[in-house]
């Protein structure tokens, strides 16, 4: 099982001298941090310091390393640690207890999308509460952080449950439950396994959230390999399906009023075909000074790559 801790992140110096304050996260000798900076909403408080202001946690400490009283605000600030190294060891005890297998990629979607603990006191929450309900308190917490983008997904998890069951509780969310959800998303809907497998993780990261709440028995737990297996019952990868040159050929010869919204997809889409299928992320960091006697050098944003090769013949397609 992966351990975590709040260590002073001296792999890396800020331009200022001094060291983020992190989440360490340990899973099996690879490790990765998480800045605290990036995990609260509270921007009054600075998460990095220097190697003269922080305390690294002893034998005794449980992983928590914390500032010196020479640290301004440093209580608030050790509080604010303490929470979220809690968090981090809730998470890891609710995988051990559903017998999750544990991924760095899944651990930060759950430690980034937990509605936080300094808010979550604004939870008027009862045993018998409707999904509805609980789905409404977590939009309004995600949209008072900022987080537009996730706060829309649960909005539109919160409709299709509306749809399905307007007058469910939590404590109905069962194995025939969620069978009989994915069914009418399949038949009713005309869902496939793609979409079924985003809705009903939400749904599964919310049941989570209950059950720290107090609001969902852990035996009741419906989600598991002997239960409702998501990654079992749902094939969520997409399947990839190749653009026709006949489509290629409309979409260039296709009119549009320049500089509209319409015509900078066209154009960048074509220019992504030309350059060999360069991703949007790549795109966005060209300069001016990238090309060179039709020559384009693209430094990969993900693969810290440098590809050098000639641009494709625009004149036609091939």
């Amino acid at each position: 099982m992966a351990s975590v801790a709040i260590v002073l992140n001296t792999t890396y110096k800020l331009s200022n001298g001094e060291y983020a304050v992190a989440l360490q996260v340990t899973h099996e000798r690879k490790q990765k941090y998480y800045a605290i900076n990036t995990l609260i909403t509270d921007n009054s408080l600075t998460f990095k310091c220097s190697t003269k202001d922080w305390i690294a946690a002893g034998a005794e400490d449980n992983g928590l390393g914390k500032f010196r009283r020479s640290f301004i605000n440093y209580k608030d600030c050790n509080e604010l640690l303490r929470q979220k190294l809690n968090d981090a060891h809730r998470i890891l005890k609710r995988y051990e207890d559903t017998n999750t297998a544990f991924s760095f990629q899944g651990f930060e979607a759950d430690l980034k999308n937990k509605p936080q603990v300094e808010i979550r006191e604004k939870f008027s929450a009862t045993a018998g509460m409707l999904i509805n309900e609980y789905y409404d308190q977590h939009i309004n917490i995600l949209e008072e952080q900022g987080r537009v983008g996730l706060a829309g997904l649960y909005l539109e998890v919160q409709n299709i449950l509306k749809k399905f069951k307007p007058q469910a509780l939590l404590s109905d969310v069962n194995i025939r439950f969620l069978e009989s959800f994915e069914y009418w998303m399949r038949n009713t809907r005309g869902n496939k396994d793609t979409t079924i497998s985003v809705k009903m993780r939400n749904l599964q990261r919310v049941i989570n959230q209950a059950i720290e709440d107090k609001l969902f028995k852990q035996e009741n737990y419906p989600f598991g390999e002997k239960k409702y297996s998501i990654n079992k019952r749902l094939n969520s990868k997409t399947k990839k399906i190749a653009i026709t040159l006949d489509k290629i050929r409309k979409l260039k010869e296709l009119e549009l009023e320049p500089n509209s919204a319409l015509h900078l997809a066209q154009q960048m889409f074509l220019f992504s075909y030309y350059s060999r299928g360069m991703n949007f992320i790549d795109m966005s960091s060209l300069l001016g000074k990238t090309y060179q006697r039709a020559i384009s050098t693209i430094l990969g944003a993900r693969q810290a790559d440098t590809l050098r090769y000639r641009l494709m013949n625009i004149t036609k397609v091939s």
